[in-house]
């Protein structure tokens, strides 16, 4: 992938902002925009990467980004509430998913699954908001028996007829179309859901890739779908397909960033052309980052955006790692303003377990969410005065 692209630093930009959204916290934050003109969104709480204690939790900005509400707990269950789905129905419904895991041992250190084609100890829960995510319903499992132990990713989308689609990844199920003898030991599929009641029930299951996870998923202007997913063992990278149909069969996937680059979110700007963030865990540059397609994904602009500076540090002897990245962006209602967040923690150190209880590096502490506030029409004529 390309290494020696411009690069425009968003944060240099004069109208954007930095703001810091959540603290002791905030991890895999996903946005969308409400129909009270408020940026909604979900993050998890009380606990780092890994822990028991962890919940999903809300936070709301009423002015674009600049400023944002203490985070309210919305799913908080005896162990790991984590890994939300969050979307804005054409009904104004939130819908937010959640995978709930009981993947710990008596004294809360995470165990890792042994056998790849055994049913997780998790489970996809659903709850929803008539309100703008002040209050919400109590949560229900996904009604698709054949993913509901898997994890919900990202973005949930509307396609035609107001069908909403939610990404999930899992392990391979051959009722769904997954050719085992092409799996890899250990790996995952990316699917989707789908919903015709506004969120209450979901069913009709699709497969989108194999050997991949961490699925995101957006409707393009011309009714086709993106998706772009992470395939672990090839390299951490991100690679794209598209759907003419619905989701039903995908193109085959094409490679569009470098190893240790992942996971995506996808938004479509007010002006039709699409923009990927994701994070980079290279060192250097250990940073967020970003693409701009104008033909729908199939190629992107060679300018590299960057969203935050080297959030390991400038020093490159330091002793510390990062946990860091799962950006998401959202438009405000007039398409105007753009909000992307991250999550980053800036003191873990290399010799730090973040599955073992024990370990301070697996509390919420110095955990972080930034959100960066552009103006969409400001970055466009700084990507065309460089491309």
């Amino acid at each position: 992938m390309p290494s020696n692209l411009p690069v425009l630093d968003v944060r240099g930009l004069p109208a954007t902002r930095e703001v810091l959204a959540y603290r002791h916290g905030g991890l895999f934050p996903v946005l969308t925009t409400a129909t009270d003109s408020s940026i909604v969104a979900v993050l998890r709480g009380n606990a780092g990467h890994l822990g028991q204690a962890g919940s999903v939790d809300i936070i709301r900005s009423r002015d674009g980004g600049l400023s944002w509400t203490q985070p309210q707990i919305v799913a908080n269950s005896e162990t790991d509430d984590r890994n939300p789905a969050l979307g804005t129905s054409p009904r104004g419904t939130l819908i937010l998913s959640y995978h709930r895991t009981f993947a710990y041992d008596a004294a809360g250190n995470y165990t890792r699954r042994e056998d790849p084609n055994a049913d997780w100890p998790c489970e996809i829960l659903v709850t929803r908001s008539h309100d703008c995510g002040l209050t919400w319903e109590a949560p229900y499992l996904l009604s698709e028996s054949l993913l509901v132990r898997g994890s919900p990713y990202g973005k949930i989308v509307t396609w035609r007829d107001d069908t909403l689609l939610m990404p999930v990844y899992y392990r391979p199920v051959e009722a769904l179309g997954v050719a085992m003898e092409r799996m890899l030991p250990r790996d995952m599929c990316s699917y989707l859901v789908r919903s015709r009641d506004d969120g209450q029930t979901w069913g009709d299951p699709s497969l989108i890739c194999i050997n991949s996870c961490e699925p995101a998923v957006t409707v393009l202007p011309d009714g086709d779908l993106l998706a772009v997913v992470r395939r672990e063992q090839m390299g951490k990278s991100l690679w794209s397909l598209r759907s003419q149909d619905g989701g039903f069969t995908w193109s085959e996937p094409v490679q569009i960033t470098g190893d240790m680059e992942h996971p995506a979110d996808l938004l479509v700007l007010q002006n039709g052309d699409l923009l990927m963030v994701y994070g980079n865990r290279n060192q250097p540059p250990c940073r967020v980052e970003g693409r701009v397609s104008r033909d729908g994904g199939r190629s992107w602009l060679p300018v590299l955006l960057t969203f935050s500076g080297n959030l390991r540090g400038y020093n490159a002897n330091s002793p510390y790692r990062v946990d860091l990245g799962y950006p998401s962006s959202a438009l405000t209602l007039d398409g105007r303003r753009g909000v992307t967040m991250y999550y980053y923690h800036p003191t873990i150190p290399t010799t730090a377990n973040l599955r073992m209880a024990a370990d301070p590096a697996y509390l919420a502490d110095n955990y972080l969410a930034v959100a960066v506030v552009w103006e969409q029409d400001e970055l466009m004529a700084a990507l065309n005065r460089i491309g």
